[in-house]
């Protein structure tokens, strides 16, 4: 029997691995700059809650703007004003495409700020394409299902 499924070289895979760990870091570190290096130039990131979540609509849809930069921004917007957050990286898959690798990662975020916390599960979705730079993530969208807590922890409000 011939096994025709695409493979995805190991160095690739290690790259591309390394950028998803070094986003959560940036995050966890408040090196919100750095978040922009994990993106290519027309990057995305967006979001999506599943419908019973309450308030989860708050942050359905794509940030405004395109590229790590704006990327960098918007995360650095929301996640900055909390005293700490915490992303633990799950079990991670990755699968060839037409035009680079899709990866989902699992992902538990702990957000918190004066005492109040509000933690969420779910999963990255994520488009990777080869730049002059490397594998970056071309789109990026967090799938979430499942939170606890305040969720004005991270609106502010």
């Amino acid at each position: 029997m011939t096994d025709n499924t695409p493979s995805i070289d190991p160095k690739d895979e290690a790259e591309i691995r390394a950028v998803i760990l070094d986003y959560v870091d940036a995050n966890d570190s408040k090196d919100f700059a750095r978040i922009a290096n994990a993106f290519t130039d027309t990057g995305t990131l967006g979001n999506e809650f599943a419908k019973y979540i309450p308030g989860g609509e708050l942050f359905n849809g794509v940030m405004p703007g395109s590229g790590g930069t704006s990327v960098a921004q918007n995360v650095g917007g929301l996640m900055g004003p909390l005293d700490a957050t915490q992303h633990f990286i799950g079990a991670m898959w990755l699968e060839p495409t037409e035009t680079g690798i899709r990866t989902r990662t699992q992902v538990i975020a702990h957000h918190h700020r004066a005492g109040g916390f509000y933690h969420s599960g779910g999963t990255y979705i994520d488009d990777f394409v080869r730049t002059a730079n490397g594998w970056r993530i071309q789109t990026r969208v967090l799938y979430t299902i499942w939170t606890t807590g305040d969720i004005k922890v991270v609106t502010g409000d």
